[in-house]
């Protein structure tokens, strides 16, 4: 079964950030080593697509955050709790907790599709538009192999950036929540827009939404940029 890839004790278990980044390598390079994992990791069958969306996001900003720091936990959690991870602080005394919510800067449904040809083809253009034909049940689909200009697809990731943070406006969550958006920002997206640009669409764009966090996070496999929000009492 797709869920024994990965077991829900070993995705739930409190590690340091060093540690939860070496297992996720370890992990990723088991369940990659045969064909079957491969479909299962692309397509996120069973627990594969929390380690994808939750476990991966969690782990790099992990890196960013705290670095190689013995001193701190991170748990990834599993349920319909208004979170995602609890990280627990012993810099401190008692030792403190806090919580991260972590959501994706995808397009839902047609991500889904872009991974099904990736899986096929083994290749994708990610920003070619998805054409469905059919009902449901009786559905084809096709991506066009069609290049975006690297300003409109940098111009896509912002909007999917934006989308996925107004999902969560007006939501409470516990004190002490941050919130994490985790996007694509594989070549050419560092080319187009630089930290300082990155951050000014953040203030001019989402940080008067009414966002219930102590902090937001844009993490990217090498885009780390953290902003302070109101904290709640």
């Amino acid at each position: 079964m797709s869920n024994e890839r990965v077991s829900q004790e070993e995705l739930t278990k409190k590690r340091t950030p060093s540690e939860l980044w070496n297992w996720l390598l370890q992990k990723v390079d088991q369940i990659c080593s045969t064909d079957e994992g491969i479909e299962d990791f692309r397509l996120q069958k069973g627990l594969v697509k929390q380690l994808v969306e939750e476990v991966v996001p969690l782990a790099i900003f992990g890196k960013h955050k705290f670095g190689d720091t013995d001193q701190i936990l991170m748990e990834p959690v599993i349920g319909n709790q208004s979170y995602d991870a609890v990280v627990t602080d012993l810099r401190t005394k008692p030792a403190s907790q806090s919580y991260i919510e972590i959501t994706q800067s995808h397009e839902g449904e047609n991500n889904y599709w872009r991974r099904r040809q990736l899986l096929t083809n083994g290749y994708v253009f990610p920003y070619a538009p998805v054409i469905k034909k059919g009902t449901k049940k009786n559905r084809t689909v096709s991506i066009a192999p069609k290049a975006t200009p690297v300003e409109e697809r940098v111009k896509s990731e912002l909007g999917r950036i934006l989308d996925a943070v107004q999902k969560k406006e007006h939501i409470d969550y516990p004190t002490n929540t941050s919130l994490i958006i985790f996007f694509d920002d594989m070549p050419p997206f560092q080319r187009v827009i630089d930290n300082k640009s990155l951050d000014s669409f953040v203030t001019n764009k989402i940080l008067n939404l009414d966002l219930r966090f102590s902090a937001l996070y844009l993490v990217g496999r090498e885009v780390f940029r953290e902003f302070s929000l109101v904290k709640r009492t």
